[in-house]
């Protein structure tokens, strides 16, 4: 095949796997989207195989993120080819050491592989998870349940098998090679299949006990673009006072705002704190309000308070996993020609202060754990504060600045894998949308659609149990790179004893 047309089929599978994304949610994409670039990985040349694995991830990347041009059309790019490097890291990796491995080695190295390099973008200051392949398992229902042994990563590998397994069959199709090697390692895949469906089906009749509480999320749809005009302040007061007395109506124990939906400080204001408690007190329910926190010291907040009828403020949460950019700004004091720059891509002007610990909203109806917007993407956070005792966790986030874009579904998506992760109810609130309700299988019970004002009611229970993830954390994603560390040893044992390589066209 000539160069441009495997690189254009490269691309291509790009925005491929895209679809199986929101808003399509075509998730069985997924399942084979991967095929073409695990094939040219291992068959091209490194040099080759590497920028195959970029332009994959320029088009996977850019078509996924595409909403990050609201900020500019330098930051959606930017953002596009950093993760690109990424998948030329994998493609790279795969040619060095699953390009020597046969049929079964690819079919166990290449998923394990894609795992590793899905893990190492979320390390770091600017770790970021978006576009795993397994958050587009999300509404597969039989097989994200396979999240509360693995993690989301463990759903990733599930879809990169089934994609190496593909790749395989249809390199020895090409090459009209025997199949029979191809069809065992299907056979493999088919089982793997069967093993997760059926712990998806056992998991979606194992019944959820705990205490019934009657919850409600609020989707006041204000506009936050101007939260520093005058008008924003009361009007966000008022209409936030207004449904929350309406969700009152429905007799909740619990009602959650978004993030930021309250104005000013009311962690530090005691005229906010007190109008706060009069409101719940009104409502006859605990409040969970995402607001401003200040310190003596001046520091700043972005925070989750939980609201009694009596008490005011009884319990806070600040913020410990900050946005990039968008709530602080990377070693600003040391380049500062560099703010009229960035003030022209909508970064932050100040830095907030991230919060010291991952601790729980306790004193309200039950043992809730709170993660603000950007929080809810990493697994780690839900799952620290499900193993601190979280028997609910909630979702407050701010996703004003997506429009209407497929961000905010996309964001949304990943609050299911958190609750079968943990097998723990979420209320999602979200300023302008998507808000929802989620029981512990991933399942919606309610749903707010993107910019629309309304208020969401459902019984959920408190639940005190443990997933296997739960308690073990990742110990999946650290098992990927101990496969892939085992694989690299035997192909360099396997060259000692055969110098020769297969080599590809470059």
């Amino acid at each position: 095949m000539h160069p441009f047309f495997s690189l254009l089929i490269a691309f291509i599978s790009g925005p491929i796997l895209t679809l199986a994304f929101p808003r399509t949610n075509a998730y069985p994409l997924a399942w084979i989207a991967l095929v073409p670039l695990f094939h040219f990985s291992v068959r091209k040349g490194w040099r080759a195989a590497a920028l195959h694995g970029f332009v994959f991830g320029l088009g996977f990347f850019g078509s996924l993120l595409h909403w990050i041009s609201v900020f500019g059309i330098l930051p959606w790019i930017a953002l596009a080819v950093v993760q690109a490097f990424y998948t030329a890291g994998f493609a790279l990796s795969a040619r060095l050491i699953a390009g020597r491995l046969g049929g079964w080695g690819r079919l166990i190295v290449l998923p394990a592989l894609w795992v590793s390099f899905e893990w190492l973008r979320a390390l770091g200051l600017l770790g970021f998870t978006w576009g795993d392949v397994g958050y587009s398992q999300a509404y597969a229902g039989l097989v994200v349940q396979l999240a509360s042994i693995t993690g989301v990563w463990g759903v990733s590998f599930f879809a990169a098998a089934i994609n190496a397994s593909l790749a395989n069959a249809a390199a020895d199709w090409a090459k009209n090679r025997s199949l029979r090697g191809s069809y065992a390692q299907l056979g493999a895949a088919a089982v793997l299949a069967a093993l997760v469906v059926g712990y998806g089906l056992i998991a979606l009749r194992t019944p959820i006990s705990g205490k019934t509480i009657r919850a409600a999320v609020v989707q006041g749809n204000v506009d936050q673009t101007v939260a520093e005009d005058l008008a924003y302040y009361d009007e966000s007061t008022q209409t936030y006072r207004r449904m929350t007395l309406e969700a009152a109506s429905k007799k909740p124990d619990l009602i959650v705002w978004p993030e930021t939906a309250m104005p000013g400080f009311p962690g530090s204001e005691p005229y906010l704190q007190g109008w706060l408690s009069v409101l719940s007190r009104d409502a006859g329910a605990y409040l969970v309000v995402g607001g401003r926190d200040a310190d003596l010291r001046g520091r700043v907040y972005n925070s989750a308070l939980l609201v009694g009828q009596e008490e005011g403020v009884i319990a806070r949460y600040a913020k410990v996993r900050l946005v990039p950019f968008g709530e602080f700004v990377p070693l600003r004091g040391r380049f500062p020609a560099l703010d009229p720059i960035l003030n022209q891509y909508k970064v932050t002007p100040i830095d907030l202060a991230p919060g010291r610990e991952f601790n729980l909203l306790e004193g309200g109806p039950c043992r809730i754990g709170a993660a603000i917007c950007f929080e809810s993407i990493f697994p780690y956070i839900s799952r620290n504060l499900t193993a601190s005792g979280a028997e609910l966790l909630c979702v407050i986030t701010n996703d004003t600045w997506f429009e209407r874009t497929p961000a905010a579904e996309q964001h949304a998506q990943m609050s299911v894998l958190r609750a079968v992760e943990n097998r723990r109810y979420v209320l999602r609130a979200a300023s302008t949308g998507v808000s929802c309700i989620i029981d512990p299988r991933g399942r919606v019970l309610a749903h707010m659609p993107i910019f629309r004002q309304g208020t969401l009611t459902a019984s959920v229970r408190s639940v005190s149990g443990q997933t296997f993830y739960t308690r073990h954390g990742d110990w999946f994603v650290y098992a990927a790179p101990a496969i892939v560390g085992a694989a690299s040893i035997a192909s360099l044992l396997r060259r000692r004893k055969r110098p020769e390589c297969i080599s590809g066209p470059s």
